[in-house]
């Protein structure tokens, strides 16, 4: 029996439905006229409780996921997925989650100079909102066992995780009121009855060292169970600050997680867990480009906007310059994030019950130079602490009819206090050593409900239907006050609330056992917000909602030898929060800075994703993906990119790539008994993209990215107790970087650059009843 995911569709959003209806017709006919449509998905081995190994069979393993929030083979589950299980995780060295959208199609990242940095980008929707206000409304949803962590991180651990999935596409339903975009959807190994110790070793370039360990101890056989993962990591870093009073680019970073599980009979299961994350960076990972915004030509040079103004500082600029700063006063940039929850289960005869319920807490702070350069100009002081709750019921059949069906509520306040300051520093030319020049203290809460359905009807075999939606209701409170050179010149406090009702609306056909068609009609949701009063910037900015209309096939060919997976999409969207930063010099003299969000009329997004896995032999699996999109403002004509207006429709959208893709390959023999030995390449593919939103302004490198293409190897030794494995990371030192910020104001601005890394790692495993 399928199972099929929908929400229906509201009344008071037909005229954008019928609006999208002439060019989905376009759009169906040219993916149907070349005989098959997908759902993307990477399966290079299969789910832990399922699996096999690749030496143990020819055929691909069925891979099993939860996008659904219930077990279900991928290929019977109707939403763009890819799927990245425990043994892919290990083989591909995943280290951050970046590294899995390496692997995924239309799907980027941004950095922003260190690990914790990072914000993603699903279909080209992604987070404009600044990632350091107090609180923000997510584009996308970010869960660990059912549990959202959106509010703390968008780059959680990865040791000792059972399965990464990536849901593309709204999916408000299970996954909340901002899964605008898609999902991440991470679900841990759980706690076992079998003694379990596993340790690690590695070491890599530029000093990188890294320990991790894995314990798992049955305390009670088949009643309590405890399992812990740790890791540490510590580097020098790639970047060399050639000052010798500021500070260096080395880094630490720690995490670890606890899971007890309480199984007291078969029907009930309680998990609680705790997990911790550190990261601390010496300073952030960044080159100065040597262009100047306007803003900050005219603060230091008084000059217009370019290449050519700043100052080489001893250093250069980038590319020729790809590891060098020079800072006089340290940074330090780290982010500490903790959450308790628990999920608990009770299965009934037909149904089961889901209570999941948790705390986090996230600290953010930057501290030292600003000026990114050897003049002592400016330093800064930032602090952020978010906290978040949330509790969700759920209730869903189990049983085998043709009906399927699920409903629940959820409920979650998060909140946020900032403070952050930027003062003189001993050259300062406004002013003395230790004066304000700006500030903003801020604390912000918003409170939020939703009540959510679904419900499959499985005509037959071959015919499903899904319908279901959520409803969603946020209210958000906001202070903040502004000071400049001491003097407060805003204080305001501010209320707004929404309320959405986002449908969706899925039909099945299954052609056969191994051939499963779609399609889905979604509308997704972001709750707007309120800030202050600021020049041009409204007070409120509204909710971002959108259309998705979505074709997809899944196929399976040669006995599950060969998987074909593809889709093709049309999002039509309106009011697309975009952010707008910049600075400026008031009557008396005195520096204001402006950061806030305003509402893009309309926007639209067309799009397929392609992937394909390969059982080539019983040693080799081949796998690739790749993804098209045309994303582009329809209308923005009031666009504010650093103190100026203008027209920015018709303009590709930021962080919204042509083309992404990749292909692994992986060829794995056996050498010994329980032993075998791999050899793994890893090809990724990026076009051009606009990396934030001064690229509308300025349109030219550094704020447009360059496209690349990247190369890993790696070649290892395993078997069930020990490995060894050796790689290459960016094996041909190819030269990119996937954002450009405005930290190092004085040579210009920032970008991360790409670097080539050498690694071993060693693991032992030690199993026991």
């Amino acid at each position: 029996m399928r199972r099929h995911s929908v929400r229906g569709n509201s009344s008071s959003d037909q005229s954008s439905v019928l609006r999208a209806l002439p060019r989905l017709n376009l759009i169906a006919a040219g993916v149907l006229a070349s005989g098959f449509v997908a759902v993307p998905a990477y399966a290079q081995s299969a789910d832990a409780d399922t699996s096999a190994t690749a030496s143990d069979s020819a055929a691909l393993a069925e891979v099993v996921v939860t996008a659904e929030r219930r077990k279900q083979s991928l290929q019977d589950v109707p939403v763009s997925v890819t799927a990245i299980n425990a043994e892919t995780i290990e083989k591909a060295n995943v280290k951050g989650i970046e590294d899995v959208f390496a692997m995924t199609p239309n799907v980027s990242f941004i950095s922003s100079g260190s690990r914790d940095r990072k914000d993603l980008s699903i279909r080209g929707i992604n987070n404009q909102i600044n990632a350091y206000d107090d609180v923000r409304s997510s584009s996308y949803a970010f869960y660990i066992d059912d549990f959202n962590v959106s509010a703390g991180t968008s780059n959680p651990e990865v040791l000792d995780m059972q399965q990464i999935e990536v849901l593309r596409g709204p999916q408000g339903t299970y996954f909340g009121r901002n899964a605008l975009g898609g999902a991440i959807n991470i679900t841990t190994n759980k706690p076992t009855n079998d003694w379990l110790v596993k340790g690690g070793l590695g070491y890599s370039s530029y000093d990188t060292r890294h320990a991790e360990a894995i314990v798992n101890v049955p305390v009670i056989k088949d009643i309590f169970a405890i399992r812990a993962a740790g890791q540490i990591d510590k580097s020098d870093g790639w970047i060399k600050n050639i000052n010798p009073i500021g500070g260096g680019n080395d880094s630490d970073y720690k995490s670890g997680r606890v899971i007890g599980r309480f199984t007291p009979n078969s029907r009930l299961t309680s998990d609680l867990t705790y997990s911790y994350s550190n990261e601390e960076t010496g300073m952030r990972a960044g080159v100065p480009t040597g262009f100047l915004t306007r803003t900050w030509a005219a603060v230091y040079y008084g000059g217009s906007p370019g290449y050519g103004l700043a100052d080489p500082d001893g250093v250069g600029f980038y590319p020729d310059n790809r590891d060098e700063v020079n800072y006089d006063r340290p940074q330090k940039v780290g982010t500490k994030f903790h959450y308790f929850d628990s999920r608990t289960t009770y299965d009934f005869d037909t149904a089961q019950l889901t209570a999941v319920i948790g705390h986090l807490n996230t600290t953010i702070f930057n501290y030292g130079d600003v000026d990114g350069g050897s003049y002592d100009y400016y330093y800064e002081n930032f602090a952020l602490d978010r906290d978040s709750t949330s509790g969700e019921l759920r209730l869903q059949s189990t049983g085998s009819g043709p009906l399927e069906w699920s409903f629940g509520a959820m409920y979650g306040r998060d909140s946020g206090e900032k403070n952050q300051v930027t003062y003189n520093g001993a050259d300062a030319q406004s002013g003395d050593e230790g004066t304000e020049i700006t500030g903003t203290y801020s604390n912000a809460s918003i409170n939020y409900a939703a009540a959510f359905a679904q419900a499959t009807w499985h005509f037959n075999e071959q015919w499903a239907l899904t319908g279901g939606g959520r409803y969603s209701h946020d209210d958000i409170h906001r202070h903040i006050i502004d000071t400049s050179s001491g003097t407060t010149n805003n204080d305001d406090t501010r209320q707004v609330t929404f309320n959405d009702f986002s449908p969706r609306l899925t039909l099945n056909y299954a052609v056969s056992k191994d051939w499963m068609n779609y399609a889905t009609i979604s509308k997704g949701y972001k709750a707007g917000g309120v800030q202050t009063s600021q020049l041009s910037l409204k007070n409120d900015y509204a909710p971002e909602k959108l259309w998705n209309y979505e074709l997809g096939t899944k196929l399976e060919l040669f006995d599950h030898r060969l998987r074909l997976d593809a889709a093709v999409f049309y999002m039509d969207w309106q009011n697309v929060q975009q952010s707008s930063n910049f600075q400026y010099f008031d009557d008396n003299g005195d520096l204001v800075s402006v950061s806030g969000i305003s509402n893009a009329s309309s926007a639209s997004s067309t799009g397929v994703e392609l992937s394909a896995d390969a059982a080539i032999t019983r040693h080799l699996r081949l796998s690739v993906q790749a993804g098209y999109l045309d994303s582009k403002f329809d209308s923005y004509k009031n666009a504010l990119v650093d103190g100026q207006t203008f027209d920015a429709s018709g303009m590709q959208m930021i962080a919204a790539p042509r083309w992404t893709g990749g292909a692994q390959a992986q060829y794995t023999v056996p050498v010994f008994d329980a032993y075998d030995a791999f050899i793994r390449g890893e090809w990724s593919v990026r076009s051009s993209m606009l990396s934030n939103n001064y690229a509308l302004l300025y349109n030219e490198k550094p704020f447009i990215s360059p496209g690349y293409n990247n190369i890993n190897l790696r070649v290892g030794f395993e078997g069930e107790k020990f490995s060894v494995v050796a790689y290459a990371q960016n094996l041909f030192d190819n030269n990119y970087y996937n954002n450009a910020y405005e930290k190092a104001f004085y040579s210009g601005v920032q970008v991360e650059p790409s670097y080539r890394s050498f690694g071993v790692s060693l693991k032992y495993t030690f199993v026991g009843k």
